[in-house]
């Protein structure tokens, strides 16, 4: 895949996934133990609304949801700032079940699979022109591997960047869709070592097989918990290092590397250079994380309050 301009994207973000209802809890599932939480989720939808609270006027494209709660998904995107594009097949909405152990997923279970397995080449195609004005294109490992790959086509064709955030470890086989390279592929250690196919310790180990995972030209986003990020670029040049933001108490981090996705585009798309974005992108996330379980608007927490 080509090299992008690193320091130009015009034109608005289009995120391609599925809004799901998240329901996550303490406990084995099937017995859900409190605290419980149940909001709104999904890769790409956590990312488009990080990226609307940043003013980054985001577009974020799903099949049309059915049900009672379909038409819900509306209000819930517009009261977010992002502008909804219904792709013409229809879906129940998804629901994300997960056990939390001191906040993080220790047990999971998806459930609607179909709203993202409709989201096919032939159905993109078919869609095409709602894809005209993006200026980025980006999407989760939680969709389909040939609707990556059409979406990795498509970037290239226009000269946009397409960029890639890992959903799962176990679909790590789609960071590098149909053999595409992303301009941008985020992930944490553990998925970059399902990939590699082996176990990463050692930086050099972790930055050789990072180099190896975006296009030509591009950069690789490593989470590491508690160490920071490492953001890799492929053509060899120094790794930058982002330390990580100490948080007080225990938080729910379901969610975080989708915000943190999403503000580092926003970074980037407001002009940033590399370093300085990903440093923004990391403190809005704490922020995120640190804002109260029940705020009414928790994607708020991300505005600049000179915007308000």
């Amino acid at each position: 895949m080509s090299s992008i301009k690193s320091n130009s994207m015009t034109g608005r973000p289009v995120l391609v996934g599925t809004v799901t209802l998240d329901f996550l809890h303490e406990g084995p599932l099937g017995r859900g133990q409190d605290p419980a939480t149940v909001r709104w989720g999904g890769v790409a939808n956590n990312a488009a609304c990080a990226l609307a609270a940043r003013g980054a006027r985001p577009a974020l494209a799903t099949v049309a949801y059915t049900g009672e709660l379909g038409p819900a998904v509306g209000g819930h995107l517009a009261g977010n700032g992002v502008e909804w594009l219904r792709l013409p097949e229809r879906a129940p909405l998804p629901v994300f079940h997960a056990e939390l152990v001191e906040g993080s997923v220790a047990d999971k279970r998806f459930l609607g699979e179909r709203a993202l397995g409709l989201i096919t080449p032939a159905l993109l195609d078919r869609s095409r022109d709602l894809f005209e004005d993006a200026g980025v294109l980006a999407a989760g490992t939680d969709a389909e591997e040939p609707g990556l790959a059409w979406l990795a086509d498509t970037a290239r064709a226009r000269g946009v960047p397409f960029w890639l955030l890992s959903a799962d470890p176990n679909e790590v086989a789609k960071l590098r869709p149909q053999g595409r390279g992303a301009d941008l592929v985020a992930l944490n250690l553990r998925e970059l070592s399902l990939w590699a196919g082996r176990p990463l310790s050692a930086r050099a180990e972790l930055v050789a097989a990072a180099r190896r995972l975006p296009a030509p030209g591009g950069r690789c986003l490593v989470t590491l918990g508690a160490d920071g990020a490492l953001l890799i670029p492929a053509d060899g040049s120094e790794p930058v290092h982002q330390p990580a933001v100490s948080l007080a108490g225990e938080v729910i981090t379901v969610g975080a590397g989708d915000v943190l996705f999403g503000c580092l585009l926003a970074g980037r798309l407001a002009g940033l250079d590399w370093a300085p974005a990903l440093a923004e992108a990391t403190v809005l996330t704490s922020r995120f994380l640190g804002a109260p379980e029940d705020a009414p608007h928790p994607y708020g927490v991300l505005a600049d309050p000179a915007r308000a």
